[in-house]
């Protein structure tokens, strides 16, 4: 099996492959883009075109787009809004744009690693069950330039749509490379209205075909200020509010799916239980989806009148 793949992976020469579309979404990140853009103009794919969807940033960055455009005719596909309208709408404008047989999706202070694009298109081409490809990311802190930790360390699950439902947003939205023939008719879903990728994820792969994970870092992921986060405590954040209700939309997609839109609530709920709550979610999560682990968190939180908290 392997000899095949390598013969067939060097029988691909830079006229027959295929076209891929770096989606790239931004906001108000001119200098964290200008290097996500250099790192993708650097990659050493041949086909290649540049998709960049801004959400109507004021910092310059429109204008250093189009200095780009002007520098490299026929790479870029720039959409460019007045005003701001978010963070779904604006991956839908960038969705929309993208022609190529593969989409690369990255955020605009992200950075693509040398052959990351010919890497992960060269797995996909020798395995057309694939419909979406991820790998590892170095994720780093902007200031030091100093790595924090590997995002998929620890975990790194392959598998179905159902392994997409089941363990939420596994893959970091930068490492992955999705069939656009694959994904959903609408884009992301406008009803979610800030992270609405692990949905986009979920019917992509509903509309068949594997994830798969390639074992090696080729991106990395800025860590600053600017990074969409929870907000505090008692209070759900809009991205809680968007994952809860993703489980109501990826039910629809098919009752079949209950088990796993079951597990996942309950991981989404037990999320949760630091921000407020603490008992109440941790019960209704075990109540979801009971184990052994969840029945021992419950347990040292009474016995320990609330002072243990895992």
């Amino acid at each position: 099996m392997e000899h095949a793949e390598n013969a067939m992976l060097a029988a691909l020469s830079d006229a027959s492959l295929p076209l891929v579309s770096i989606g790239i979404v931004t906001y108000n990140q001119k200098d964290f883009l200008r290097e996500c853009i250099e790192s993708a103009l650097a990659q050493d794919y041949p086909h290649l075109e540049i998709v960049v969807a801004d959400d109507g940033s004021k910092d310059g960055t429109h204008e250093m787009l189009r200095d780009y455009q002007a520098r490299y005719p026929g790479k870029f596909v720039l959409r460019l809004a007045e005003r701001n309208q978010g963070i779904t709408a604006n991956s839908n404008a960038a969705h929309f744009a993208c022609t190529g047989k593969y989409i690369a999706w990255m955020g605009g202070d992200d950075l693509l690693l040398p052959g990351k694009i010919r890497r992960q298109v060269e797995f996909m081409e020798a395995h057309p069950d694939c419909t979406l490809c991820y790998h590892n990311l170095d994720v780093f802190q902007s200031d030091t330039d100093q790595t924090l930790f590997l995002f998929n360390a620890r975990f790194h699950p392959e598998g179905d749509v159902r392994t997409a439902i089941r363990h939420g947003t596994f893959n970091g939205a930068c490492s992955t490379m999705v069939r656009r023939d694959k994904t959903p008719a609408r884009g992301f879903n406008p009803a979610i209205p800030m992270a609405s990728d692990w949905l986009y994820w979920v019917e992509t792969l509903h509309h068949g075909g594997s994830v798969r994970y390639l074992d090696e870092v080729l991106g990395r992921y800025r860590r600053h200020g600017g990074n969409v986060t929870a907000s505090g405590q008692h209070r759900l954040a809009q991205t809680h509010v968007d994952h809860l209700s993703s489980c109501q939309y990826i039910l629809a997609l098919d009752i079949d799916y209950l088990d796993d839109v079951m597990h996942a609530y309950s991981q989404k709920l037990l999320a949760l239980r630091q921000h407020a709550h603490f008992a109440k979610f941790a019960w209704y999560s075990f109540v979801l989806s009971p184990s052994l682990k969840g029945a021992v968190r419950l347990l040292l939180y009474y016995i320990s009148l609330g002072k243990i908290r895992k």
